[in-house]
């Protein structure tokens, strides 16, 4: 006689969990704008991302640390729309992972 366990696949369960979501965020200071990109996956170089992105995208960037030690990258300028497109033209992520994964915040 078997038993049917509900928790017999666990590993399965977990190792199939959704990814984090990518947040871009632009917010106003002053005059000025910046946009914040949070959320992305832990095993790639923040540094080496932001370099590339100032690179690019013709703007100054910084790798800054929040109260629960996240990391997360700044750029100058709101640069919402341009972000979700560089970061799959560069292949940090796949078309369809940035159709499920970035939430773009603000209008």
């Amino acid at each position: 006689m078997t038993s049917m366990d509900p928790f017999q696949d666990q590993t399965t369960l977990f190792s199939t969990a959704k990814a984090n979501k990518i947040h871009i965020r632009a917010q106003q200071m002053g005059s000025k704008w910046i946009t914040t990109i949070s959320g992305l996956d832990d095993d790639l170089d923040l540094a080496k991302i932001a370099k590339y992105m100032k690179k690019t995208l013709h703007c100054a960037t910084t790798v800054t640390k929040n109260k629960e030690d996240l990391e997360f990258i700044q750029l100058q300028g709101d640069q919402r729309s341009i972000v979700s497109s560089w970061l799959v033209t560069n292949e940090v992520l796949t078309k369809d992972e940035a159709a499920e994964r970035i939430v773009l915040h603000g209008s």
